[in-house]
């Protein structure tokens, strides 16, 4: 090391700043924090509102549960993994969410010298190499910092309808800005009164470069310009820690919280018990302290990205449904009923309307960036609203005629089994020797289009020589609808009608071709003990395939694909159909996990709608921009919905399941 102090590779932490400034200095950056502590307290009131969640049981519970919440914590906090893809909006996130977390470690291992410093010199670790590295780090992270804050204003100035707009945000980039660049401009003028040679110059290459038009400065100006920069960006620090808790900073906190403590709920619902509706008498959610502690953390952890506004089928087709604005709404509730005003959730706050509109598609749950769930708000509300009877016209019709008929058309029990007319279909109960269930759901027994659909199952099962039974008359509905509706007890009603005649039948492994029943199979009823391998016909038929029991069939001919919502990304079966199809796919523009809903789940396959609000008229706009000439679907739900949509666009494309389509090719 050379002891000339001006070549040597450190420097001072508090070079040239006096004494009284490194006082108040400390003074108030304890102050900031105080006011930081005391922000984040006053949202954590406003979390306490909500039933307990144990936290003590997660931090202290088995290691198998904190682990994928630990893994959330670094792959989709640290990692940005959910915020990728997204383009100009995701380059600028992640460069400023780096640039800010290397700028932050670099800024408290610089405190950390400082003050191992002051108890002995020997801990001092700030020279050298890696001081070196240090400073040509950060240097290089600024500029990521800042080009990251530079285009998130150029894109809010272009003001995306989706984005939440505020003064603060404006603020708030002005902040981050003046921080960046005055930072750039302390190690600058730092450079000019101390006068560092060579390497000691160049690790800091755009201080050196920035120093280089004031090099005429002499050293008493330098020195007092340093002090009021080094001030200003001080203080500009210090206001951004204090600021934290008053504007959409407050996700730095509550982001990486709900990531821990969120539980992932695709395809999946809390159930509800009677014995908690007889000791709380609430069934479902009427006022902001029925829910929980996570739910109304996570209201705060939304940003206004608008991701799940863009990806929500009912606000694109003009339905009243922001899940953006419900979670905004039930935000400003919450602050309101901590506040002791009287504001009521249903209809002051959320609209009957915006309750029903939802087609349970998940694709906003998928999007956040931090696992907010409008989805399970929406549910929640539901089942306080069918409850208290609110659930009205064709959808309580259907719902009546599921606990009565067992299945929401309305059909006698007895004509279950009417489609296999002409086909060697045997009933579970004459042959108890099976291997595979198959559970032929409500719409494939009862509804004429999908009929076909299952008249074509079962004549390439009846090939493949599987050993296969079926329920009949004793298969009842899933109750799938019921729950996604809200009517909780219907749904367990049915539950148990069927875990009773499963059970029965030694059932083990069922075959469908409704996703919506494989996801209540699959989801739903291990939360009532029940354990199956439930398959969908199309991995089913994929494997017979593989497995040469089936023929293996020539590609198809100018075909488009519309994954299922709770197929693809509810359950992650997407590849299957594909296999199924051949080669000659033409994709639409949103497909597998990031499909676009026909428009009928979450109960609105059973519900009127307005014509110019029908989300299958979207969905077979962008089948119909591909030009393929059949339009294939894995669900009978999405049949009935994508055929309708067709229809209305005049198109001539044909919309067939993709079991009908191997049939055809397989010359069935």
């Amino acid at each position: 090391m050379i002891n000339d102090p001006k070549i040597q590779l450190t420097r001072e932490t508090f070079g040239n700043i006096p004494p009284w400034s490194v006082t108040a200095f400390y003074i108030i950056a304890i102050a900031s924090v105080l006011i930081f502590f005391w922000g984040v307290w006053r949202r954590w009131k406003l979390w306490k509102q909500g039933k307990p969640i144990s936290i003590r049981k997660i931090l202290l519970g088995n290691y198998q549960r904190l682990k994928p919440r630990l893994g959330r914590l670094f792959k989709e906090g640290l990692g940005q993994k959910r915020v990728r893809g997204r383009g100009l909006a995701s380059w600028a996130h992640i460069m400023m969410f780096v640039g800010f977390i290397v700028l932050f470690l670099g800024t408290t291992l610089l405190e950390i010298d400082h003050l191992a410093t002051k108890i002995s010199e020997q801990f001092h670790f700030h020279h050298g190499w890696y001081y070196v590295i240090y400073e040509a780090t950060l240097d290089i992270f600024g500029l990521l910092f800042i080009l990251g804050i530079s285009l998130f204003a150029w894109r809010r100035m272009r003001r995306p309808n989706s984005v939440g707009h505020r003064a603060s945000d404006w603020t708030v980039l002005g902040l981050f800005l003046g921080i960046g660049v005055s930072g750039y401009f302390v190690e600058a003028l730092r450079i000019l009164w101390d006068q560092p040679k060579g390497l000691a110059l160049w690790c800091s290459p755009i201080g050196a470069l920035l120093a280089k038009p004031f090099s005429s400065m002499s050293e008493t100006t330098s020195r007092s310009a340093h002090l009021i920069v080094w001030w200003a960006h001080s203080l500009m620090v210090f206001g951004f820690f204090a600021m934290i808790p008053f504007t959409r900073l407050l996700h730095f906190i509550t982001g990486p919280m709900n990531l821990f403590f969120a539980e992932p709920s695709l395809g999946k619902l809390k159930p509800i018990t009677i014995e908690e509706i007889e000791e709380t008498g609430i069934v479902g959610v009427s006022e902001i302290p029925h829910l929980d502690q996570q739910q109304l953390l996570s209201l705060d952890s939304c940003m206004e990205c608008g991701r799940c506004e863009e990806a929500c089928p009912a606000f694109a087709s003009g339905k009243p449904l922001s899940p953006k604005v419900v979670v905004q709404d039930l935000k400003g509730l919450m602050e309101a009923t901590a506040n002791g005003e009287s504001v009521k959730l249903h209809g002051d706050t959320i609209q009957e309307e915006t309750v029903w509109s939802c087609t349970s598609c998940n694709a906003c749950v998928t999007a956040c960036p931090v696992r907010v769930d409008p989805l399970g708000l929406l549910f929640d509300l539901r089942r306080d609203r069918a409850a208290e009877g609110a659930l009205a016209g064709s959808a309580a019709n259907s719902m009546r005629q599921m606990q009565t008929k067992g299945n929401p058309w309305g059909f006698p029990q007895e004509e279950r089994l009417a489609w296999a007319n002409g086909l060697d279909v045997q009933l579970a109960s004459n042959k108890p020797d099976f291997e595979i269930l198959w559970w032929v759901g409500c719409a494939g027994s009862f509804d004429r289009r999908a009929q076909k659909v299952t008249r074509a199952i079962a004549k390439l099962l009846i090939k493949a020589e599987v050993n296969f039974a079926v329920l009949g008359p004793n298969e009842c509905c899933t109750g799938d609808s019921a729950r996604r509706l809200g009517d909780e007890f219907l749904f367990q009603e049915l539950a148990e009608k069927n875990h009773s005649t499963l059970k029965q039948h030694g059932v083990r492994k069922i075959l469908t071709q409704c996703p919506h029943c494989l996801n209540s199979l699959s989801n739903d009823y291990p939360q009532f003990g029940d354990q199956f391998e439930v398959v969908h016909h199309t991995e089913f038929l994929q494997q017979l395939i593989d497995d040469n029991k089936l023929s293996s069939p020539n590609d198809s001919d100018s075909v488009t694909y519309h994954d299922p919502c709770y197929l693809a990304r509810v359950n992650g079966i997407h590849q299957s159909p594909r296999d199924l199809l051949g080669n000659n796919i033409n994709e639409m523009k949103r497909h597998r996990e990031k499909t676009f809903c026909c428009g009928a789940g979450g109960g609105r396959m059973w519900m009127e709608e307005e014509a110019d609000q029908r989300v299958s008229v979207l969905r077979a706009k962008e089948a119909i921009e591909t030009n393929a000439k059949t339009v294939a679907v894995g669900c009978p739900f999405c049949l009935t919905m994508m055929t309708d949509g067709v229809k209305s666009c005049d198109s001539k494309a044909e919309v067939e399941d993709v079991a009908e389509n191997l049939v055809k090719r397989l010359g069935l």
